[in-house]
C-alpha cells in the first residue's frame, strides 16, 4: 500500500507536463502575436519604429519568463524541485521573479517599471550571496 500512494501522485504530476508544454506553446503563440501583431501587417516596418526596444526586448524578457515557468513546473512535476511555499523566503524569491520579468517586459513600454525591476535585481543580489 505504501508504494501505490507515493506512485500515484507523481503519476499525477507526469501526466501534466504534456498540459504544461501545450499551455507554453499555445501562451507563447498567443503572447507573441498579441506583442508582434500579425507578421504580415508588420512588414514593412514604419520609419519610426523601433525594432529593438519597442518589440524583440519585450519578447525576449517574454520569452525568459515562460522558459523559466516552463522548467519550474517540469522539474515540480518530474518531483526534481519540490518548492515549499510555507517558507517566507521562498514566496518572496518568487514574488521577487514575478515582478523582475513583468518589469523587463513592461519596461520598454513605460519607463516607471525600472525602478521595480532595478529592486528585483538588488533583491536578489543582497539576499542570494552566500
Amino acid at each position: 500500500m505504501a508504494r501505490t500512494a507515493t506512485v500515484e501522485p507523481l503519476q499525477i504530476r507526469i501526466l501534466l507536463l504534456p498540459l504544461i508544454w501545450g499551455a507554453f506553446g499555445i501562451g507563447e503563440v498567443l503572447a507573441l502575436n498579441y506583442l508582434f501583431g500579425p507578421v504580415a501587417s508588420n512588414i514593412p516596418y514604419p520609419a519610426n519604429d523601433k525594432p529593438i526596444g519597442g518589440s524583440y526586448l519585450p519578447v525576449l524578457f517574454f520569452n525568459v519568463a515562460a522558459l523559466v515557468a516552463v522548467i519550474s513546473f517540469s522539474l515540480y512535476s518530474l518531483g526534481i524541485w519540490n518548492i515549499d511555499f510555507s517558507s517566507r523566503k521562498v514566496r518572496t524569491d518568487i514574488t521577487a521573479l514575478g515582478i523582475m520579468f513583468a518589469s523587463g517586459i513592461l519596461v520598454f513600454y513605460y519607463a516607471i517599471f525600472l525602478f521595480p525591476l532595478a529592486g528585483a535585481l538588488v533583491y536578489f543580489l543582497a539576499t542570494n550571496i552566500e
